[in-house]
């Protein structure tokens, strides 16, 4: 560490993300995540959101594999970031982070192509509608309905302490810190519209340089709900950018992504463009001109944005 002064200079300016700096993180390339570090300067100032898991009352907090429910895998990151272009992008937005699986696959993905480009996860981490309404029988179920006490947080996918209060948030911190990646993992506990907007608003003010390019929507899953999201998050996109997400299955999700797709009226893909998105097992659709859909699994979804779009 002594021996860069360069990098000494930059911590004395711009605190890293947490207390754990080395010169392996942040003597890189940009020092590490500057989209990143400029936004949480704006949002956070001195806040380090994963300082709560070390107070003592953050110790029912450990991570949790146990719902994995993403089905983004490392080859939809490259082939998103191929899309691009060669130029690697500031920032990736994820919009409905849950407790942190895809976000965190995201991340040692951009870390092993040895880019720079940040995560912002925009989410209110208080879970769906469907989380809600069946949480009493799944605890039924798996026989949850007995609170013992274990020292960790047990309960369904809202996993609800004592107090009726949802801990997805506090789950996804210790998940993300866990697996070392909180230093590109930048979380904004707040809902898709209003996070978008957000960072629309810092842009437009000069207090952000750039939008994100890419934009994995993985939030809404009801009908006209999915709608506004999709409409909010093309306006948050920076061309050149690619828009996507999954649970293409959902009836809500392809109503909603497709009419939207419709109104846009995209040119239709060459099918060298189309070709990116296939998959080994599964060749891309275009159901509407400008929508690449890989329809295996849940599906995944992607659109394309251009200067012009």
């Amino acid at each position: 560490l002594d021996s860069c002064a360069e990098c000494r200079a930059y911590r004395e300016e711009n605190e890293c993300w947490d207390a754990y700096f080395t010169p392996s993180r942040c003597c890189v390339e940009g020092h590490g995540y500057p989209a990143v570090h400029k936004l949480r300067a704006e949002l956070f100032t001195d806040v380090d959101p994963y300082k709560f898991l070390d107070h003592p009352c953050a110790s029912p907090y450990k991570p949790q594999d146990r719902y994995p429910d993403s089905h983004l895998t490392p080859s939809i990151v490259k082939t998103v970031m191929a899309a691009i272009g060669p130029a690697a992008p500031p920032l990736w937005l994820e919009v409905g982070s849950f407790v942190g699986d895809s976000a965190i696959t995201t991340a040692r993905t951009l870390k092993e192509m040895g880019v720079n480009t940040g995560i912002v996860c925009i989410d209110p981490f208080t879970g769906m509608v469907d989380m809600w309404a069946d949480r009493k029988g799944v605890r039924a179920q798996h026989d949850l309905a007995k609170r013992v006490n274990t020292g960790t947080v047990t309960d369904g996918l809202l996993i609800m302490d004592e107090f009726g209060h949802s801990r997805i948030f506090e789950i996804f911190l210790a998940n993300v810190r866990g697996a070392g990646h909180q230093d590109m993992i930048m979380p904004i506990r707040v809902s898709s519209i209003t996070g978008m907007r957000l960072l629309r608003n810092l842009h437009r003010s000069g207090r952000i340089d750039a939008l994100p390019q890419i934009i994995y929507l993985d939030s809404a899953h009801e009908p006209d709900e999915t709608m506004l999201e999709v409409r909010e998050a093309w306006q948050t996109l920076q061309a050149p950018g690619v828009l996507f997400g999954d649970d293409w299955s959902w009836p809500g999700v392809r109503q909603d992504v497709t009419a939207f797709a419709a109104e846009l009226r995209l040119p239709p893909l060459m099918s060298e463009q189309l070709r990116r998105f296939d998959w080994p097992s599964s060749p891309a659709s275009q159901p509407m001109p400008g929508l690449a859909v890989v329809d295996q699994d849940d599906g995944v979804w992607f659109l394309l944005k251009d200067a012009s779009s």
